[in-house]
């Protein structure tokens, strides 16, 4: 069997460039196995395992939604996570952290914006309070 060379990329980093023997991808009609010559494809990912036969061992990666192209060169995976299965619950917990603190900074700002028109409100009904003789 002859190895073809093989690319997984995410927005966040190179997950794997290197050679192949084959490849078996997750879509939504089933698992499709890639060799060398496959003709060529594109096909959605489903979130899934992809597992990449390297050096006759086979390993695997937890891979999100994403797509992936078979050229006459060389197979292209695109996903938005992919991670070795080793790494995936590492990974997870860095993105559930990261989520985490961009939602507690999101309800900081709301809660400041929140207490800065309160302020302003008691400005402006102070002001009028001042200048109208007014009484609440």
């Amino acid at each position: 069997m002859s190895d073809f060379k093989l690319e997984i990329l995410t927005p966040e980093k190179q997950v794997f460039d290197g050679f192949v023997e084959a490849a078996i991808c997750p879509t939504s009609d089933g698992d499709i196995e890639i060799l060398k010559g496959h003709q060529n494809l594109v096909a959605a990912l489903i979130e899934d395992e992809i597992k990449l036969k390297i050096e006759g061992t086979w390993q695997t990666y937890i891979i999100s939604e994403g797509f992936f192209e078979v050229r006459p060169d060389k197979v292209i995976i695109f996903s938005l996570h992919c991670d070795k299965i080793e790494d995936y619950k590492k990974e997870k917990e860095k993105r559930r952290l990261a989520l985490e603190k961009e939602l507690k900074e999101h309800k900081e700002n709301l809660s400041n914006a929140f207490i800065n028109s309160l302020d302003l409100s008691k400005l402006i009904i102070s002001s009028h309070k001042k200048n109208h003789n007014i009484n609440f």
